[in-house]
């Protein structure tokens, strides 16, 4: 027994010293991680010339897979802990997700074929080019298999293109760089990708804060084309200060500078495509720089390579300096243009409305900013914001209403002045800030609505063909006129099958049963509860039972009401 007691004390104390060294080393660690955690310098604004400190993160990557990461741990990336799109908010996906993992495989002849016709006729550049397998497959890429999503990109660039060169010509860097945003994002101003970077040049939260583009619940100017743009000619500029070296900088705009600068180190390679030839990067940053530069060939020569478009012509505005809080819906009746217009031009605004006690910049169509700002200037602080009532109902939860509304549980919170552990009540009434109800809420026999965007050629009459509806059921539903001019892009909303003939006409709707599925009215300038009612020949009660809105309060325009006409 004593032998064992000797034993089992000696092991304590072997554990005791061996937990002390471990504590010892974690210790040290931990100060030397201190000691020589990099210091990240913040520009003073966009156009900042301050030279960029060395770091780990990686501020416009995807994520890497596990073997295509680095062994060592990654000090100071930012990983975002939870979605920052808002509920609100529209995105589609970037098309840098979809980019092949392995460059495009083309047969020796078709490879020898496609480099014959890059090779003729090659227009100036004024960044480096280079006329490699992988560049010439990725051309192929996007003039065949790609070439419908490609040429959708190519459209849409002429929006933008002249504004964003004078910008990076500004800004002393290569002007064909732009065209980098064919593969980023398709220059779609709303895209946004797996690594939740946003925008037509793709900036996640962290470094678009760093070249001093505003992100928060209200303004998220990685969808401001302008103010982005200047950002990216930025955030490049001082990359190619680091590495000297464009392909190093773009590849380093995906994957991290520090990215770069370890493969760079442990590689021992000394340039771009060296360095792609090892493991040491991931896929997507291994075929970023060919893509880009495929992607350049064909923006400068569309019609060599099969693309036969006339590019959208440019976006022309105007800056409006907008005090205080207001929504697009009321700014787009001072302008005396459709909300669609306002909104393409304002994806920078998340919720569709300007934040409070802050000046903010909305975009207005050329010639219409002095108006509007005078408009707005003279306007009663109580008709600048349009907001929605509603009434709590049995079991009805904050997070729940948030998400009906499409918006977050903040700002219903911040409306209505409820504290952080407020309880809702049935029967209580709370202020929906500047919202109309989500396409989902519609109630009808097709399930339920569809959202639909419009595309070049579309009319009103070639949609209500499509979903065997109306026209005039189309436009009630959207919010819109039956003679509105359609914008690309611009939303509308297809009602359900069975509310399509009861939406075109006053008598069709009073012919259908009590027990027929609602139809969605969107409420005008001047309308009252009693003059909807009358017209669908039901009673003021009845629309707001099915609305949970009270009889006595006030409706404004934009609100869309469900009515189950008798």
């Amino acid at each position: 027994m004593e032998i064992m007691t000797t034993g089992g004390s000696q092991r304590r104390k072997n554990s005791l010293a061996l937990l002390t060294l471990v504590l010892a080393v974690l210790v040290l660690a931990g100060c030397a991680g201190v000691a020589s955690a990099p210091v990240a310098t913040t520009p003073s604004g966009v156009g900042s010339q301050q030279a960029l400190v060395p770091s780990n993160d990686t501020p416009q990557a995807a994520e890497a897979s596990p073997s295509e990461t680095d062994t060592e741990s990654e000090v100071g990336v930012e990983v975002a802990s939870e979605d920052d799109a808002e509920p609100a908010e529209e995105v589609e996906p970037s098309p840098l997700d979809e980019l092949p993992e392995t460059a495009p495989d083309l047969s020796a002849s078709d490879l020898e074929k496609e480099k014959q016709l890059v090779a003729e006729s090659i227009p100036t550049f004024d960044i480096p080019m280079v006329l490699n397998d992988k560049v010439v497959a990725y051309v192929e890429y996007f003039s065949t298999r790609h070439k419908e999503l490609f040429t959708a990109s190519l459209l849409r660039s002429g929006r933008y293109v002249e504004a964003f060169r004078t910008a990076f010509d500004q800004a002393g860097i290569p002007k064909d760089l732009v065209y980098m945003a064919h593969v980023e994002s398709a220059f779609k101003t709303n895209a946004y990708s797996r690594a939740k970077a946003k925008g037509i040049y793709q900036f996640i939260a962290g470094t678009g804060r760093r070249y001093g583009l505003r992100i928060d619940s209200w303004v998220d100017e990685r969808s401001d084309p302008e103010k982005s743009a200047r950002a990216a000619a930025a955030y490049l500029k001082d990359l190619h200060e680091m590495f000297g070296d464009w392909y190093l900088a773009l590849a380093a705009y995906n994957a991290g500078e520090g990215k770069i600068q370890r493969s760079l180190a442990k590689t021992r390679k000394e340039d771009f495509w060296s360095l792609a030839s090892t493991k040491s990067l991931r896929a997507e940053t291994r075929n970023y720089v060919p893509a880009i530069l495929a992607a350049t060939l064909i923006a400068k020569q569309p019609e060599k390579y099969g693309f036969d478009i006339q590019p959208d012509p440019p976006v022309v505005t105007e800056v409006v300096k907008i005090e205080g809080q207001t929504d697009l819906r009321v700014l787009a009746r001072l302008a005396d243009v459709e909300l669609e217009t306002l909104r393409q031009l304002n994806q920078q605004l998340r919720r569709g409305m300007t934040p409070p006690e802050t000046t903010t910049d909305v975009y207005v169509p050329a010639g219409l900013g002095e108006a509007v700002a005078q408009a707005y200037a003279a306007m009663p602080a109580a008709d600048r914001l349009i907001l929605v009532r509603h009434q709590v109902g049995q079991g009805e939860s904050l997070a729940f209403i948030a998400k009906h509304y499409g918006v977050s549980s903040a700002a219903i919170t911040g409306a209505n002045h409820l504290g952080k552990s407020a309880t809702l009540r049935p029967g209580q009434e709370l202020i929906i800030p500047a919202v109309a109800p989500p396409v989902k809420d519609v109630d009808t026999s097709r399930g339920s609505a569809v959202a639909y965007r419009v595309r070049k050629g579309d009319t009103l009459s070639k949609i209500a063909s499509q979903y065997r509806t109306t026209p005039a059921a189309i436009a009630s539903a959207s919010g819109i006129g039956v003679r509105s001019s359609l914008q690309i892009g611009q939303r509308l909303v297809i009602p359900a099958k069975g509310g399509a003939a009861r939406a075109a006409t006053p008598t069709a709707r009073a012919s259908q049963a009590a027990t027929s599925s609602p139809v969605v009215h969107t409420v005008r300038p001047g309308e009252t509860l009693y003059r909807i009612a009358d017209r669908y020949q039901v009673t003021v009660d009845q629309i707001c039972a099915l609305n949970r809105i009270n009889a006595n309060g006030v409706i404004y325009p934009g609100t869309r009401l469900k009515i189950r006409a008798n």
